[in-house]
Formats: structure tokens, C-alpha cells, sequence
């Protein structure tokens, strides 16, 4: 079986993706970050987040992440920096949530309407 060769930079094509089990998943984010020499103080969870991520963009037009992605790019930020802020969405997001809070109703609804107003600069604000 030939392995999947993730790379943030480039559009993954969603059918691929969704074929691999979440193993697989994690695995070749993993190896594309010890390809570019990045060093991560966690990178199994790094990897975890970019592939919620990834997953989110693969649901197409039935979810937000991939417009939202495609405008982060539209905005200036290569797709890893994309990949990352909305990340950063979803990790405050999901603490946010163990912790207890958020509405208990819907419990996304504030996940999806902070992705719509992420932006490239208020993801550079936050990251600089």
C-alpha cells in the first residue's frame, strides 16, 4: 500500500483523505512536519489538530472550514498559516467545551461563527 505524502501547502484532495483511518491521518501530518524540519513542543497534538482540521475542509461545502480556508488564502496566509488559525479556532473552541462551557444547545454554533470572522489579520494579531 502506497503512503499518503500529506503536505500542508497543498490542497488535499478530499476522497484520498477520507480514505485513510484517523492513524493514517495523523500519521502523515506528523511526517510532513519532521520533513520541514519543524519542531513542535507537542506534535502528536499538533497533528491531531491539523487532521480535525483537515477532516472539516474534506466535508466540502457541508461544513464552513474549507470557505473559510480558502479566504484565510484569498487573504494572504499560505494554507499551513490557514490550517493553523483555524486550528487555533477550534482548540479554544474545544477547551472551551471540556471545561464546560459553551451552549449546551448547539454546541458548535460558536465554533462556526468564530471561523467566519477569523481573518488573516486577526489570525497575525493573535499570533504575533
Amino acid at each position: 500500500m502506497e503512503i499518503f505524502r500529506y503536505d500542508a501547502q497543498a490542497p488535499v484532495n478530499s476522497e484520498d483523505w477520507l480514505k485513510l483511518d484517523e492513524y493514517e491521518r495523523i500519521d502523515s501530518v506528523t511526517r510532513y512536519h519532521r520533513r520541514q524540519r519543524i519542531r513542535l513542543p507537542d506534535e502528536h497534538l499538533h497533528a491531531l489538530i491539523h487532521v480535525i482540521v483537515e477532516n472539516q475542509v474534506a466535508l466540502g461545502d457541508t461544513f464552513v472550514a474549507k470557505g473559510v480556508l480558502l479566504r484565510l488564502v484569498r487573504e494572504g496566509l499560505d494554507r499551513h498559516e490557514a490550517i493553523h488559525a483555524i486550528g487555533s479556532v477550534l482548540a479554544d473552541h474545544s477547551s472551551v467545551l471540556m471545561s464546560g462551557g459553551g451552549a449546551k444547545d448547539d454546541p458548535n454554533a460558536e465554533y462556526i461563527s468564530k471561523l467566519k470572522s477569523l481573518t488573516a489579520e486577526s489570525w497575525r494579531n493573535l499570533a504575533s
